[in-house]
């Protein structure tokens, strides 16, 4: 019992890394400063699939991949799915339009599964780091089974060049472009907590390492080089992945810091809940209503914050209360 308490524990410097890039990604929905967003998308998304791979299990037999695939499949695919076809009511009252265009539209939008439409595909907003998300997991696992780990990485590297060439002409549906890539984050995250037994963080050593990676990361942001992968923006390719692994492991190391901090509670319980965060966002209306009332960004910005974790603590509560009535 006590081996499953421990292996179930969650890392808490990881929840606060979660929250920060949660936090950040509403902040970057709605800031047009270049300086700002740079910092944003200079590591947010990546960080999500960095620490999936770090925290996750090995998939090493096909009895696991299938239970791990049924169950992504459920919490992230028909998830996102869900998402989209409420988001379709959503505009239909909102903007007065008919059920049938908008089945169309959602049926549209879960084939395309990318940010932006185009030939007449609807766009899914964030839905897409869903759709990603499960289709990355399936085929990062699918080869944990079948290759062995070490050679994981450089099949992966290669799968993500393809895809970062590829997507500069075409996008494929259901975003199949960026799975590699995503992929690839999830094997660095796996790669990164293979090698940390053997970091002494309290020597030279480290400390140079961690000095030099920051250095890195600083000069990248200050070129203005950022990867969005929602719009396969991937600069100099593997030097805007190293920027988004070098901004991973140094929020990593500040979130570490952040733990022993009384005071930082409240980024550990906004990182437990980061996927109904998503959902919350998706939903919250900003974009069809009371957007339009809001005049500047920064107005915005608080606002949506504001709206979206209010949202975020009263879906706790009631979850809460409805557990501690089935548990009477």
């Amino acid at each position: 019992m006590e081996e499953s308490i421990k292996k179930f524990k969650r890392i808490e410097w990881v929840d606060i890394a979660k929250a920060l890039a949660i936090i950040l990604m509403v902040i970057g929905h709605e800031c047009p400063q270049r300086s700002i967003t740079t910092f944003i998308f200079s590591f947010h998304m990546p960080l999500f699939f960095i620490m999936s791979g770090y925290t996750a299990g090995k998939v090493n037999t096909w009895s696991k991949f299938i239970k791990k695939s049924k169950k992504s499949f459920v919490m992230t695919w028909l998830l996102a799915a869900l998402m989209i076809i409420i988001l379709g009511f959503e505009i239909m009252f909102f903007q007065k339009k008919e059920i049938s265009d908008i089945l169309l539209l959602d049926l549209k939008g879960i084939f395309w599964g990318s940010n932006y439409g185009i030939n007449n595909l609807n766009n899914v907003g964030v839905m897409w780091f869903l759709i990603v998300f499960f289709w990355a997991k399936l085929l990062y696992n699918f080869l944990e089974v079948i290759i062995p780990n070490e050679y994981n990485g450089f099949l992966l590297g290669i799968l993500s060049y393809f895809a970062f060439v590829v997507s500069s002409k075409i996008w494929f549906p259901q975003a199949f472009d960026i799975v590699p890539i995503a992929a690839w984050f999830m094997w660095i995250g796996a790669y990164l907590k293979s090698i940390q037994p053997k970091l002494k963080f309290n020597s030279l050593q480290a400390s140079l390492m961690i000095a030099i990676i920051f250095i890195y990361w600083i000069v990248m942001m200050q070129n203005y080089i950022y990867i969005d992968m929602s719009v396969r923006h991937y600069p100099f390719f593997i030097f805007s992945f190293l920027e988004a692994v070098a901004g991973t492991i140094s929020v990593s190391f500040l979130s570490s810091c952040f733990s022993r901090i009384s005071q930082f509670k409240i980024l550990k319980i906004i990182g437990k809940h980061t996927l109904a965060v998503l959902c919350i966002h998706h939903l919250d209306l900003y974009w069809l209503w009371w957007g339009a009332y809001i005049p500047k960004w920064y107005f915005a910005v608080f606002l949506r914050l504001i709206v979206d974790f209010l949202i975020l603590g009263l879906f706790l509560v009631i979850r809460k209360l409805i557990v501690g009535r089935e548990n009477k």
